[in-house]
């Protein structure tokens, strides 16, 4: 008779633990590298802004008169670049937050396939107990038969 595997609901526990984990791990890493494309494109942004160019012969007189002819422009520049390097600084925090959520999700699911790889160690220990079991009930029966026929052989 084959003794089942008395942790093999636990093993199946252990088992959903990982994929789960291993899902979570996914999504995180997933939401990692969106934040990092996001970043990436902040900062893309942030360098093809440019001011006009106010070099003249005179560059006194030329950035004075840039600045009375270019004032709305100017400020609305200066307001965009601002306000991209603002989101900048924001999807950078959002990036250091993705990847510490990933480096969490990590540890998690490095623990969980520890302890399913705990169990399922055990499986194997227990494979080998009852395979040595089976072979040693075999060994009994093949000397029982030939101890009765060695009886009967005598007899």
């Amino acid at each position: 008779m084959v003794k089942r595997f008395q942790l093999a609901g636990l093993m199946r526990v252990r088992e959903l633990q990982e994929e789960k984990a291993a899902a979570d791990l996914a999504e995180a890493n997933r939401a990692k590298l969106e934040a990092k494309r996001h970043a990436e494109a902040m900062n893309e942004t942030l360098a093809d802004q440019s001011f006009p160019d106010l070099a003249h012969s005179n560059a006194y007189d030329a950035h004075a008169e840039a600045l009375t002819s270019y004032s709305p422009n100017w400020q609305a520049i200066v307001a965009a670049r601002a306000a991209v390097a603002a989101m900048l600084r924001e999807s950078t925090q959002a990036l250091s937050v993705a990847s510490e959520n990933a480096a969490a999700a990590t540890e998690q699911w490095t623990q969980a396939k520890t302890k399913a790889a705990m169990i399922d160690k055990l499986k194997a220990r227990h494979a080998v107990q009852v395979e040595a079991e089976e072979l040693r009930e075999e060994q009994l029966t093949l000397d029982e038969a030939a101890l009765r026929k060695a009886v009967e052989v005598t007899q």
